[in-house]
């Protein structure tokens, strides 16, 4: 059965343009799940048109119940509408085939998830206080940066930011080690393991356990930013997304959308403790048994064996995203109800991930099991501000204006501004949009704005900056890589202090190795090197070199 997303145009869809989403269900669908696919396939269109997404297709299952949402097409000339047979990235969500293959060698007395990693592999370069546990690996707990080589060219070690299980900080260089020892058990590479293991028992048939250029045609077209010299912002000028092959770990498995049905099913099973085929049911419990707090401020998120728990309207959903350099992708679960839902967009480097939808589409598909309607979408616009008056005034040569929406002027060119948290802006003005705009306070007070390495202090009040010293100074500068990976960074030099992105403080610990300044236990390093005449030429975060190329 067809559903058109044009026939439904209530709530979210009123954002959109005339669709071109449609939504194929197999099987009989009871009244109240079209009104949930209806809802949902809006609910789709809406991101599309309010984030200016390039494809997106998703998956949605609820008992013997599917349906498949497409938006977009498939080419470059956007003649080629998607089939729904297209292999999509899933990023991160790999992670979860990991730490099943981990759980299934735990079965087979071949591993054992509180064994130190250098048991299995006496070579990996970790450093030598405390232990580095698969779980601790699988649970981000162990002080590892996100993205550091797991091995360094010049064999040196790498570096933990805190002690075992006192934080949680996610690593993809920790599941790139886990990637290793799978190798070296199972006696062969991560791809095939995954594909003979996970992909072909849950009849994933079309579910690749690398991404490879020989598979390049069987993907939708992908995107990645334009301009990634300037802030992001709600909707950016795309480009052709640059390929990079993968078989880490840490995120390497494209799949189909019909093939995530069967593994969205195969983790609702899971969620009731059932783990057939893959794992004894003792085995599919334990899996899900010791998640660990992400944050201690929002105890409704835990993250166990690369699975998060969500706690959601009183209920636990299991969930995780994936972000890679062209594809951004969701998944959420709600075994008890027996729902669930995948999304992957064809886009990269934005910070998107339709994690709203596939959490409403689980929820919509759950209310439909009990013959309720849908209910309303979430917003996809921020909240109102709640006191935009704080900031309306002028700022030497920049003005803000406006009443629930602002908007900034300066040099007589005008642009809206978009929130992105506390105090912190983005906008299109040609002046202004390389870098966030911070609205500093003194108190209650707003009494400038940072932009970069500026600051627009606001009339009538005081807010100077202290001199930047020489050596604060040399170290700022534009770094980038030809890896699309790593990208490029601009560090400014504002007042005594350096920024990354002009945002986020660091401070030195070591002769030219710097952290973030805040959380004070971050994993992540900035080192500074190839000097010239005082200037560094080079930038290494955490570990991955950055060349100077100042404009």
């Amino acid at each position: 059965m067809i559903i058109d997303r044009r026939l439904f145009l209530g709530g979210a869809a009123a954002l959109a343009a005339p669709g071109v989403a449609r939504a194929t269900v197999s099987g009989a669908a009871t009244p109240a799940q079209t009104a949930a696919i209806a809802a949902i396939t809006s609910y789709l269109e809406a991101h599309r048109a309010h984030f200016a997404l390039p494809a997106l297709g998703m998956v949605v299952v609820a008992g013997d119940f599917t349906a498949t949402i497409l938006s977009g097409t498939a080419d470059y000339t956007e003649k080629t509408p998607l089939t729904g047979q297209e292999l999509w990235q899933i990023g991160s969500i790999s992670k979860s085939f990991v730490a099943l293959i981990c759980l299934q060698l735990v079965r087979e007395g071949k591993m054992d998830l509180e064994a130190d990693l250098r048991r299995i592999m006496p070579e990996a370069r970790l450093p030598d206080d405390g232990p580095f546990t698969l779980r601790g690996l699988l649970d981000h707990t162990t002080g590892l940066a996100d993205f550091a080589p797991a091995f360094a060219m010049d064999d040196s070690k790498l570096w933990r930011g805190f002690a075992p299980g006192t934080h949680w900080s996610y690593s993809n260089t920790g599941y790139d080690l886990v990637g290793k020892a799978i190798e070296r058990i199972d006696g062969r590479p991560l791809a095939q393991s995954i594909e003979a293991r996970i992909a072909r028992p849950l009849g994933m048939t079309a579910t690749r356990g690398a991404i490879s250029w020989r598979d390049r045609a069987r993907y939708p077209a992908s995107y990645a930013v334009l301009r990634p010299d300037i802030a992001i912002r709600q909707r950016n000028a795309l480009a052709p997304a640059p390929w990079v092959d993968a078989s880490l770990g840490a995120g390497s498995v494209a799949s189909t959308l019909p093939d995530m049905a069967h593994y969205l099913r195969y983790l609702i099973g899971v969620g009731t403790g059932k783990g057939a085929p893959l794992l004894a049911d003792a085995a599919a419990v334990a899996w899900l048994a010791r998640p660990v707090p992400q944050d201690p401020t929002t105890p409704d998120e835990t993250y166990g064996l690369s699975l998060m728990h969500r706690r959601d309207d009183g209920r636990v959903l299991l969930h995780h995203t994936g972000g890679m350099v062209s594809f951004s992708s969701s998944f959420h679960v709600d075994a008890a109800a027996g729902t669930g839902a995948f999304a992957s967009c064809a886009i990269g480097g934005t910070g998107y991930r339709p994690r709203l939808l596939t959490a409403y589409a689980a929820k919509a598909m759950r209310l439909a099991a009990e013959g309720k309607a849908p209910p309303p979408p979430p917003a996809l616009a921020p909240p109102a501000l709640p006191a935009p008056g704080d900031y309306i005034g002028s700022y030497g040569r920049v003005q803000i204006s406006g009443d629930a929406a602002l908007s900034v002027t300066a040099n007589g060119k005008t642009a809206t501004l978009e929130p992105r948290g506390p105090d912190v802006f983005v906008t299109s003005h040609p002046d202004l949009e390389a870098f966030p705009l911070l609205f500093v306070r003194d108190g209650k007070a707003i009494v400038a704005i940072d932009c970069g390495a500026t600051r627009f202090v606001r009339n009538g009040a005081s807010a100077p900056l202290p001199m930047t010293p020489p050596r604060i100074a040399a170290r700022a500068g534009t770094y980038q890589s030809d890896d699309p990976w790593i990208g490029g960074v601009t560090i400014v030099a504002r007042g005594d202090q350096l920024f990354m992105g002009g945002t986020d403080a660091i401070t030195e610990i070591a002769d030219d190795v710097w952290r973030a300044a805040d959380p004070n236990w971050s994993p992540e390093r900035i080192a500074f090197g190839g000097f010239v005449d005082g200037r560094p030429q080079i930038v290494s975060l955490s570990g991955r070199v950055l060349e100077r190329r100042d404009g």
